[in-house]
């Protein structure tokens, strides 16, 4: 009964191994942090960013898009946080600015209404059954 009562209360022990073993501090690469937001003004796209880390100096690429062409790029050089201000010609349709740091795209912003294909009429999901 003893040996019963004393193998039940071994297997309640506390055996927890930590996860990351201590004195293994992996640091986290340092990473460009930026927000935005892409707006009209006129015959112009407008876009607010700001940069709230810069790791390194660098080029941040800015690209701008009217569906899958691109129209234009700038790179702007950086060196540390900031607000800055980026125009770009706006036309009709669907526009899209894609924000690149060191080859990795960091930040996408969109304006207007980007074209969607009708769903085609013999589909199977495209008419509903009524219900009796």
């Amino acid at each position: 009964m003893w040996g019963l009562l004393l193998l039940l209360l071994a297997g309640c022990r506390y055996t927890f191994w930590p996860v990351v073993p201590a004195g293994a501090g992996a640091a986290f690469p340092e990473r460009l942090s930026i927000t935005g937001e892409l707006r009209a003004e006129g015959d112009e796209a407008v876009a607010s960013l700001k940069l709230v880390r810069v790791p390194r100096a660098g080029y941040l690429v800015a690209r701008w898009y009217a569906g899958n062409r691109m129209l234009l790029s700038k790179a702007v050089f950086i060196e540390q946080s900031g607000n800055l201000k980026l125009k770009f010609p706006l036309g009709k349709g669907y526009r899209q600015l894609v924000l690149v740091w060191e080859r990795q795209p960091v930040l996408q912003l969109s304006i207007g209404v980007p074209r969607v294909p009708p769903r085609p009429t013999g589909s199977p999901g495209s008419t509903r059954p009524q219900e009796p």
